[in-house]
């Protein structure tokens, strides 16, 4: 049920963040004499509205807080995007660890603790993980989204207080926290031209100087992958996990007559499920050929000189259907 450990919550405390999958199958719980005639893993989290993909907080000793799990499991989580789910989960768990180590139980922080756990975040020297004042403030969201949720079930005050500051517009107010860094970077967009862009990604990317020469001592990896990736969210303007999601296989054929391409992306990679067109410029394509064809060619030979497809459990392929020009998945043993 639950999946894997991805990180431990901080250097104070061992709060964990997992991820629940109910599909998953367990081989030992069918054989358990104690469990026979119980319900599965998987028909107890339906009955209970798990669903795949849910953050479970543990400590490494086991303890857990059920309310802090009940509101990942609320109607407001489940419906909030998995990157909002993540950084909430791992957000609470270090707030968890610092309470932790303050002795401090979650139903009675204060404002006081709020202040102690910026001060630590940012500041403290002792603290060797110490953040930026944006990542402190989406802390504070996180944290406050959780008591706001669990205030209305459980009475608990929400630590987080907040205060009246004057809006972007003339004689508007709108609310901040009262522990909200002043040291948060601007979300200003920096607009770059073609010109700029093409000057950031050989300085920055390929490791070239203003000449077009390489630079001494650059230690650069896998540019080719890096520029045709990044070349591909300037081209298109997809989202980061957007881009990320395309296949190859997805791709258009080259052609030379062509300027752009009209692409399709699935509804499962897109952002709120809303399945769209993009347009994509033939140089972002040319990239991507160019990956394919040279340094992930190599990667790949590299990998089959070393046998290490060999010692994957299975692979899965995916490849165009002859009949209808849809995609087909299949799992199969690796040497298959």
């Amino acid at each position: 049920m639950i999946d894997e450990l991805e990180v431990e919550a901080g250097p104070l405390a061992r709060w964990q963040v997992h991820w629940c999958d109910p599909r998953r199958e367990v081989s030992w719980y069918a054989a358990d004499p104690v469990l026979a005639g119980l319900p599965t893993l998987a028909e107890w989290a339906h009955a209970h509205g798990t669903q795949t993909g849910q953050p479970a907080l543990l400590r490494a000793d086991g303890g857990s807080v059920p309310e802090v799990n009940g509101f990942f499991a609320s109607a407001r989580m489940r419906n909030a995007s998995a990157g909002t789910r993540r950084k909430y989960a791992f957000a609470v768990a270090v707030w968890l660890g610092f309470l932790d180590a303050a002795d401090r139980a979650w139903h009675d922080a204060n404002a006081e603790d709020v202040a102690g756990f910026k001060f630590w975040r940012m500041t403290e020297e002792a603290n060797v993980r110490r953040v930026a004042g944006g990542t402190v403030l989406d802390d504070l969201i996180a944290i406050s989204a959780f008591y706001r949720w669990a205030g209305f079930r459980f009475g608990v005050s929400d630590p987080v207080s907040r205060r009246q500051v004057p809006g972007p517009d003339p004689g508007t107010v709108t609310e901040s926290f009262e522990a909200s860094p002043h040291l948060v970077r601007s979300k200003d967009v920096k607009w770059l031209d073609p010109a700029g862009y093409a000057r950031w990604v050989d300085v920055g990317l390929r490791g070239l100087d203003l000449r077009g020469r390489e630079i001494d001592g650059w230690r650069g990896r896998n540019s080719q992958r890096d520029c045709a990736f990044v070349d591909g969210l300037y081209g298109t303007g997809l989202r980061l996990s957007e881009w990320a999601s395309v296949l190859r296989l997805e791709l258009p054929a080259d052609d030379e007559t062509r300027t752009y391409y009209t692409c399709r992306l699935a509804e499962a990679c897109a952002k709120g499920g809303r399945g769209r067109r993009f347009w994509m410029p033939r140089s972002v394509l040319v990239d991507v050929l160019a990956y394919e064809e040279g340094e992930r060619a190599a990667a790949v030979r590299r990998a089959q000189r070393a046998c290490r497809y060999e010692r994957l459990p299975q692979l899965l392929l995916v490849e165009r259907g002859p009949a209808t020009g849809g995609w087909r998945c299949a799992t199969q043993a690796a040497g298959a």
